[in-house]
């Protein structure tokens, strides 16, 4: 014979399970590296905004006037010098920006979707909804997030620099070579 579990158990049972699901709201000290986290988010997507994409845009369509006349110049008989130069140009405008021009989207998009796990990650913790572990285990979590970000940033930005200065040391020769 079967006999279920008592009414007064299930009770307990339940109000067990819910107490222990529950957390508590986030300290003061908790919310603050929340807060902190957020603006150095801003921080960094003012400077990903902040980096040459006006002269990154400017460069790509300059290229894409100059690319017939380049192209035109591959069929002549060209002087090793001046192949590795409008083949080295060539590839960091074909290849280089438009990749770099990627990688900017993305990393704008990475900031965004962090912004977005931390207003979340505010409200849960402000809401009570997690422990003190899981809040931990979040915050470092999103911290590791941060240090990711910021180095992926400081690489794009470093890439960028190296282009526009790898385009100007470029130019001098290519207008030369371009109006023989």
């Amino acid at each position: 014979m079967m006999r279920g579990i008592p009414v007064p158990a299930l009770h307990a049972l339940a109000l067990g399970c819910l107490l222990t699901a529950c957390g508590h709201p986030a300290g003061p000290d908790e919310l603050a590296e929340v807060e902190r986290l957020g603006r150095e988010l801003d921080s960094m997507t003012a400077k990903l905004n902040a980096m040459d994409t006006v002269a990154l845009k400017h460069m790509g369509a300059l290229f894409e006037a100059e690319r017939p006349g380049i192209e035109l110049r591959f069929r002549d008989t060209l002087q090793p010098q001046e192949a590795r130069l409008l083949g080295n140009y060539h590839r960091a405008m074909a290849e280089r920006l438009p990749q770099l021009m990627a990688a900017r989207t993305s990393e704008l998009d990475r900031l965004e979707q962090a912004a977005r796990r931390l207003h979340d990650l505010r409200h849960d913790m402000e809401q009570g909804t997690m422990n003190g572990n899981d809040r931990k285990a979040a915050l470092a979590m999103e911290r590791q997030w941060a240090a990711v970000l910021k180095s992926d940033l400081d690489s794009l930005a470093a890439r960028t620099k190296h282009l526009i200065d790898a385009r100007q040391a470029y130019r001098a020769a290519l207008d030369s070579l371009l109006h023989q």
